[in-house]
């Protein structure tokens, strides 16, 4: 091969580099933050209005999909989660969720990272309340059917001694 030639191909793939790698616009980084931080909002409305049930209109129904708490893996994909809600939804008469200290960071334009602080009131069908509170953590990916939870981590606080 020429010299030129060789150069030619270098130059090519520079600029595949430089334009695949091409970051988000502040437009669309605000856009991602603003999606998400919607569909944190929706959740706690529909937590609250339709209870656990709800978290299933938030879960991907990608293959990617898992959801841990305190380090051990809860749901290792989609239908083990629905499966769990459904059940659960049949001995909870509502959650009330609140998130604090929410933070979105994006990552492309499709993807994105939400953690908060939370707490929940869990009022069960029996009339039992629990409030468990904690930190939260997911991967939330744009679907054609809107924002959703890819995957999700909930870490719940110790007692302070």
């Amino acid at each position: 091969m020429s010299k030129h030639i060789v150069l030619l191909f270098i130059g090519i793939w520079l600029l595949m580099i430089f334009f695949s790698n091409k970051s988000m616009s502040q437009k669309e980084t605000v856009g991602v933050q603003e999606g998400v931080h919607h569909m944190a909002e929706d959740i706690v409305r529909d937590l609250h209005s339709d209870g656990p049930i709800a978290w299933l209109k938030y879960f991907s129904h990608s293959p990617q999909f898992f959801m841990a708490s305190d380090g051990s893996l809860v749901f290792p994909n989609n239908d083990s989660a629905a499966a769990f809600v459904s059940e659960y939804a049949k001995k909870m008469r509502r959650i009330d969720l609140t998130w604090s200290d929410i933070r979105v960071d994006s990552l492309a334009p499709y993807l994105a990272v939400l953690a908060a602080s939370f707490r929940e009131v869990q009022l069960s069908a029996d009339g039992s309340e629990q409030t468990p509170a904690g930190y939260f953590t997911g991967v939330a990916e744009y679907t054609p059917s809107g924002w959703k939870l890819r995957n999700a981590h909930w870490s719940l606080a110790r007692p302070q001694h």
